[in-house]
């Protein structure tokens, strides 16, 4: 009877895991729709998102796991993750929007689609994991979707023509996420991800607020603009974005994690580009080309080569 409750708790994760996946992947065509559409800007679809997120994600945690143990992390490491949030929160949300912007959501979610690899570069550079071929050719896999996908691009350029731009913000987005995601690993192995994600959004979402006199002039749009440029549907389509995709998607992806694992969860990430993809084909009427299914099957490739080489031994499901 164990074994059998054992089985059906890492399946349930799997569900877990894969419902985030699936809310990820609206992300890009959500954030787009809303920027071109709707008239937000980058700054206010960040705003936004991880305001309503990092709010949802925060009394959450408190709920779960107590005001008292989120008032002790806050104590104890509070401002050093208040700065991380600069990275994860504010720095990816600026790129990623911005990026939006530019290019198309089937390229960007290809692009970033390959931050395991990069993430995995990074723990490589710094001596925290040591060099392995699947690493590194999930590495090279990883490059070769960027360069492939910028390829793809040219069949969207008459609706983007400065994706080439655009994808360099997406690529700097997901180099924000991996520096941030070294980093952050201690604390996550301290206090769980879930607790650390509530406190890292909402410092992020803070920073994003003070960030806002600034936009204009680095060509993030006009900030602060949504409450008379957004109508009802866009107004449900940033509670969308904040709540689900990233309050209720971060939830399903940790709690799906501490049953499965990590390395064994993340496994599931490879169906991210393709997803996306889709979504931007049918409900956006963007092309899809040969270069751009190359992409994405380099990015899935990628995804399940750099998760496949982590030693399943080392990483429990408790380290998350």
């Amino acid at each position: 009877m164990a074994d059998i409750k054992t089985s059906g708790s890492v399946y349930g994760g799997y569900v877990l895991v894969l419902l985030a996946i699936i809310v990820f992947s609206t992300i890009e065509v959500g954030s787009q729709h809303l920027q071109k559409e709707m008239g937000a800007s980058a700054l206010d679809v960040s705003l936004l998102r991880f305001s309503i997120g990092g709010i949802f994600l925060l009394i959450t945690a408190c709920i779960k796991l107590g005001r008292g143990y989120m008032i002790k992390i806050i104590k104890e490491d509070g401002l050093r993750l208040a700065l991380l949030g600069l990275i994860g929160t504010t720095g990816v949300s600026l790129f990623f929007h911005r990026s939006l912007t530019l290019t198309s959501s089937m390229i960007a979610g290809a692009i970033f689609s390959i931050n395991p690899a990069i993430v995995a570069l990074v723990f490589i550079v710094f001596g925290v994991d040591k060099p392995n071929w699947k690493r590194i050719l999930g590495v090279l896999l990883g490059i070769a979707c960027v360069l492939v996908s910028n390829i793809g691009a040219q069949a969207h350029e008459p609706e983007f023509p400065n994706y080439f731009l655009g994808n360099i913000f997406m690529v700097i987005a997901v180099l924000c996420w991996s520096f941030y995601f070294f980093l952050v690993r201690k604390y996550i192995k301290k206090y769980g991800g879930f607790a650390i994600s509530g406190i890292v959004v909402t410092c992020g979402s803070i920073a994003l607020l003070l960030f806002a006199p600034f936009a204009s002039r680095l060509g993030w749009g006009e900030s602060l603009t949504f409450f008379s440029s957004l109508t009802l549907r866009g107004w449900l389509l940033a509670l969308y974005l904040g709540a689900i995709t990233t309050g209720l998607g971060y939830y399903w992806l940790y709690n799906g994690l501490a049953k499965t694992g990590v390395s064994n969860g993340m496994m599931v990430f490879f169906i991210k580009p393709a997803l996306v993809a889709l979504l931007a084909y049918f409900l956006q009427g963007q092309r899809l080309s040969v270069w751009i299914l190359f992409g994405i099957v380099l990015a899935a490739s990628s995804v399940l080569m750099v998760n496949s080489s982590i030693n399943r031994k080392k990483v429990k499901a408790a380290d998350f």
